[in-house]
């Protein structure tokens, strides 16, 4: 007798476990690992991922898989080992992290409906409606689910609000109703309309020409003759075009059955760039030095971590660029990340010139459709480059061989909220050893920890040290807000910089000026009772936008409008303190009146190509003043951008943590490297209160090995990363003296188990309360050499401590882990 054929399943839920579910025979000889199935899981129906196949039976007893949503795997075993690697390091369940890495369309959406227990909806049970056992409430929804055969969950919540969720939850303990999700397959492939010639086009043309007799021949059967010659079918747009026949001509013919239609695919939308590879640019000595250190390990198809420090301007595109096309020459894939959506376009630009119809572009700007073919056409082959942000590390590339992540010291790559909270730099090291691929990080201003990690022989250092134009380094000047808060300032600009700018706009040159706080003012204060208006929900003053005279919450999102009277005391006398580019923009348009100013920050970039028309427009010189926030800093590369200024260079130091001056340091060299990058000198103007800080100072004199062997000095002494892996623990609910009682219990087991390894805390968050939620928070500096098995050992025994002791009521409190937090 064959033995039983077992599956285990991960779920999208927080529980760290897969689920062991018995094969039916008739999927035995079909389910693989990567299929998604549909299960029974409690009194619901679910969507799980098929992680492993086996013979193994379990101790309990296991339910059968319903059926399986896949003919074919939608995971390949690379991307399943490398999910379950993630939930163990960053100690998240595995359904977590497999469904960060599918796109929507394949990931585990479902819809939830209600139906009576035991019955297929057609009818209701016997005497259900006589049953004294039943409130009015229950017998209506009752009603409702048996009138209907089953009833959408989000349905019935909408009608009868919490107290339906309080009565269904009832109804389905007692075993009444039960609750099931079913595939909701939302992503579908977009269609088009194409026309052909019917079998009887040539016999009906020939008729039509005879009827005429010799006479002049009408529009419509001109559009006829040339209709004829085309190569069908095609789209109408194309027909009308092609054949040169209007709207009344075509329509005509369509009434008159001179076309049979058909919905198809629509054809892939090529993107409106520049497609020669010819144009790839010859490598100077450095360069080359770099690429020729690449290909080694590239031919020898071995893993190897490069980590590439090339000062603003050196042409680290060019090797990546380089180096790609001699993997695809073998036969291999690549992955190309980059930090933000705003640096796509150029990316791609810079990439597509080379590599043309190869590129798939994934980020999270495409909707569902798009994002969805994209990932197909990289998982079938049709493309073997992808291109994008963070989650771009999951593409689906067979026989990868190169993974590029261009700035990689950004804390972009690391993701927050929701689990899993991964980095993807290191996701894409791990992946990169497990294909035996060539991995190239690659900065101005490298992480700590990158560097750090070179010097450990974790990774090899390649070094860029010239612009790869021939030109030096900008000028950077230090401006001393204390010396100009009295006189010398044009509204933001002290004089130094405000004269630079109006310069370079007499030459017909442009700016770009980085403040990297948005909106129109910080907070808005009464200046009767000292009252600031602050967020309902979040502990955290509302920040006013003036173009809709409101104040916004940039946490939860609420907002209102700003009256004229303080909310505390109902005075008149409310005020704007503190700035944003919002006014920066402003201000400048009255300092530059004849210029053309651009403003790029998440109020200017909220539709899908807002980033990409932003800077096209900048670039074709359209707008002389380009202002923003982080995102004019990096990455962007314009030739006649010669002054660069950054209205005030102390706001990274604004927010608590380690890494304050690291960041503040990479966000000024970042930017200072924007400036004289073709032929044209560009010089730098940074606005401080700080002019002695450490992180100025070497920014100034473009020295990252100087500020990085005091910064590490520093770190090393207080045993912060990379000295350390630091893991947060961030204690949330709305019941503020419950978390703190919950967070200190935690914390006490956590050192119990910790056998010596520091943990601080708890104490309350720096912003301690978001959307409605109190927040705690405790840290652990776990010795760096712990591997993704050892985290997850010592982490589970805190846990399990923590289990002996819990506070009565601590499930009202939700704990998440960050490992390697930032």
């Amino acid at each position: 007798m064959p033995l039983n054929m077992y599956a285990d399943i991960a779920l999208p839920t927080p529980v760290r476990q897969v689920f062991t579910y018995l094969v039916p025979n008739g999927l035995r000889d079909s389910l693989a690992p990567g299929m998604r199935v549909w299960i029974p899981l409690r009194d619901q129906m679910a969507i799980g991922m098929v992680t492993e196949c086996h013979n193994r039976k379990p101790a309990f007893e296991v339910r059968e898989i319903v059926r399986s949503l896949d003919s074919l795997p939608v995971m390949p075993p690379e991307l399943i080992d490398l999910t379950r690697w993630i939930s163990q390091f960053y100690y998240c369940s595995h359904g977590e992290a497999v469904q960060a890495s599918l796109p929507a369309g394949l990931n585990f959406v479902a819809e939830v409906y209600l139906k009576l227990a035991g019955h297929d909806g057609d009818a209701p049970p016997e005497g259900l409606k006589g049953d004294n056992n039943f409130s009015k409430e229950e017998l209506d929804i009752l009603g409702e689910v048996q009138t209907r055969g089953r009833y959408h969950h989000k349905e019935a919540l909408k009608r009868w609000g919490d107290g339906g969720e309080r009565i269904i939850k009832s109804l389905v303990r007692r075993g009444i109703l039960q609750q099931w999700q079913e595939p909701e397959l939302r992503v579908k492939r977009k269609m088009v309309t194409v026309f052909d010639r019917p079998e009887d086009f040539d016999i009906r043309l020939q008729s039509a020409e005879e009827a005429l007799d010799g006479r002049k021949k009408p529009v419509w059967f001109q559009a006829l003759e040339a209709i004829a010659a085309l190569d069908l079918p095609m789209q109408a747009g194309d027909i009308r075009e092609a054949a040169g026949c209007s709207d009344y001509a075509f329509n005509r013919l369509r009434k008159e059955g001179w076309f049979t239609e058909a919905e198809v695919p629509a054809p892939e939308e090529v993107p409106d760039l520049e497609y020669d590879p010819a144009q790839i640019a010859l490598l100077n000595n450095s360069q080359q030095e770099a690429f020729e250190a690449i290909r080694g390990y590239l031919d020898a198809g071995e893993y190897h971590h490069f980590l590439m420090h090339g000062v603003t301007g050196s042409g680290k595109t060019e090797v990546y660029i380089h180096a790609l096309r001699h993997v695809l020459e073998a036969g291999r894939t690549g992955l190309v990340l980059v930090p933000e959506i705003a640096l796509t376009p150029q990316t791609l630009r810079r990439f597509y010139r080379i590599f043309g119809n190869s590129i798939a572009l994934l980020h999270s700007r495409l909707n569902d459709r798009e994002r969805y073919e994209a990932w197909k056409q990289l998982r079938d082959g049709k493309k073997r480059i992808a291109i994008g942000p963070r989650s771009a590390v999951f593409a689906p590339l067979e026989n990868l061989g190169l993974i590029i992540i261009d700035e990689e010291h950004d804390s972009s790559y690391k993701q927050e909220d929701p689990a899993p909270r991964y980095h993807a730099r290191d996701v894409a090291i791990m992946r990169a050893f497990r294909s035996d691929a060539v991995i190239v990080t690659g900065s101005a201003t490298p992480s700590l920890v990158s560097l750090y990690n070179s010097s450990k022989g974790k990774n090899t250092l390649i070094k860029l040290r010239e612009r790869h134009s021939g030109h030096g380094m900008p000028a950077v000047n230090i401006i001393d807000l204390k010396k100009y808060r009295s006189s010398g300032m044009h509204g933001p600009l002290a004089a130094p910089l405000y004269q630079a700018m109006a310069d370079a706009l007499d030459r017909d040159e442009q700016v770009i000026l980085l403040y990297n706080r948005r909106g129109y003012a910080g907070f808005v204060q009464c200046e009767t009772c000292g009252h600031i208006e602050e967020c309902p929900s979040c502990s955290v003053a509302l920040t006013f936008h003036k173009y809709r005279n409101h104040v916004r919450c940039h946490y939860c999102g609420y907002s209102r409008n700003l009256g004229q009277n303080c909310s505390s005391c109902d005075a008149g006398s409310v005020k704007q303190v503190g700035s944003g580019t919002q006014r920066v923009e402003e201000e400048l348009d009255g300092l530059f009146p004849g210029s053309s100013i651009l403003r790029m920050d998440q109020d200017t970039t909220g539709g899908k190509d807002s980033h990409a028309r932003i800077l096209n427009s900048f670039g074709r010189g359209e707008h002389q003043i380009l202002v923003g926030t982080q995102l004019v800093a990096k990455g962007l590369d314009f030739p006649n951008v010669t002054v660069v200024g950054v209205v005030n260079a102390d706001t990274e130091l604004a927010f608590p943590s380690y890494r304050s001056s690291e960041r503040m340091f990479q966000l000024l060299s970042q930017v200072s490297g924007r400036p004289g990058r073709a032929a044209k000198a560009g010089v730098v103007y940074l606005q401080t209160w700080q002019p002695e800080h450490p992180s100025i100072v070497y920014a100034r004199n473009h020295d990252f090995e100087g500020f990085a062997a005091a910064e590490l000095s520093q770190r090393k002494n207080l045993l912060w990363p990379p000295y350390s892996r630091l893991v947060q623990f961030t204690f949330k609910s709305a019941d503020a003296q419950l978390v703190g009682r919950v967070a200190q219990v935690f914390v006490q087991a956590l050192i119990r188990v910790a056998g010596g390894i520091p943990v601080l805390g708890p104490a309350p968050a720096a912003i301690h309360r978001i959307k409605n939620e109190f927040r705690w928070e405790g840290l652990m500096k776990m010795p760096v050499a712990l591997g993704a098995a050892s985290i997850e050992q010592l982490l589970d025994q805190a846990f399990a401590a923590y289990e002996t002791g819990k506070p009565k009521g601590a499930s009202k409190v939700r704990i998440t882990v960050n490992v390697d937090a930032v």
